[in-house]
């Protein structure tokens, strides 16, 4: 998700954790959590189901709990490899800036260590970038790609003028005093929440940056989506589609950035019928 949705899942999180309704949570599980060494930090990730893998890879400022619906629907067909990208959720930092390519690298350096050839990919938001970077620089990793609410660029054609805006004017140091002590107190990492969250700010600010030609070699089979009241500006979705050689395209309705939690089964059943068939391409 993009930096509007932080507050939201560290609050919905939070809640779950108070009313103690499930034996574990999705994203804190000590059973089904490991962590592996690359690049310089510890990658967080759980496993679930058996059978073809699949990559599921959350949005900006949040974690694998975000996935939730489809990693409990998923895991009835697949290996779910569910993962906290750096600097979110239980995977560390370093002093890195961050980037798409190089959290790329990561998913890359923690597919060859489960020793996973290739996977299906899905990504939502900022993990749908990831996805983008992934068939980009390691094609082989991926068989098929879903990249929800992605966009390719930084700039006001793929985002809300205003949303740029507020995100070149926001830093840390800037927020009201209640706002930081709510992000060091939900942090995992108090010490750096502030850093991080910096990070991950200027993460959205300034990447992307795909060119079309990058796009166009992309020859993994994609499934474009997005909601109908996406905060990814609708041309720029379509656009990304045009884009893909072999992509499909697929608008939720009723539904905004946050599609893969306000519409979970249509979402679902949707990504499971492009899995689960062959691609074909449609002239």
């Amino acid at each position: 998700m993009k930096r509007i949705f932080f507050c939201l899942s560290l609050v919905i999180l939070t809640a779950v954790y108070a009313a103690g309704q499930k034996k574990f949570v999705y994203g804190s599980n000590a059973e089904a959590g490991q962590y592996v060494h690359v690049n310089g930090i510890s990658l967080y990730y759980e496993i679930y189901g058996s059978g073809h893998p699949l990559l599921i890879m959350h949005g900006n400022g949040g974690s694998i709990y975000d996935l939730r619906n489809q990693i409990k629907e998923f895991a009835k067909y697949y290996k779910v490899v569910a993962v906290d990208s750096r600097a979110q959720g239980l995977s560390t930092d370093s002093d890195q800036e961050l980037s798409f390519s190089l959290m790329a690298s990561d998913m890359d350096q923690l597919l060859d260590s489960l020793k996973i050839d290739s996977a299906y990919v899905l990504g939502w938001s900022d993990g749908a970038i990831i996805g983008l970077e992934l068939a980009l620089k390691y094609p082989a990793k991926v068989a098929k790609l879903i990249a929800d609410g992605a966009n390719f660029v930084p700039d006001s054609t793929a985002l809300p003028a205003d949303m740029i805006r507020d995100m070149k004017n926001t830093t840390f140091a800037k927020l009201d005093s209640a706002s930081q002590r709510n992000i060091i107190m939900h942090s995992h990492f108090p010490q750096r929440a502030g850093i991080i969250y910096d990070k991950l700010n200027r993460l959205d600010l300034y990447h992307p940056n795909f060119t079309i030609e990058q796009l166009n070699s992309i020859e993994t089979p994609t499934l474009v989506m997005a909601g109908d009241h996406d905060i990814i500006i609708d041309t720029h979705t379509l656009k990304l589609f045009h884009s893909l050689p072999n992509a499909e395209l697929c608008i939720i309705p009723g539904a905004s950035h946050g599609l893969l939690l306000e519409r979970p089964a249509l979402a679902n059943e949707i990504i499971l019928k492009f899995l689960q068939r062959p691609f074909k391409e449609i002239r």
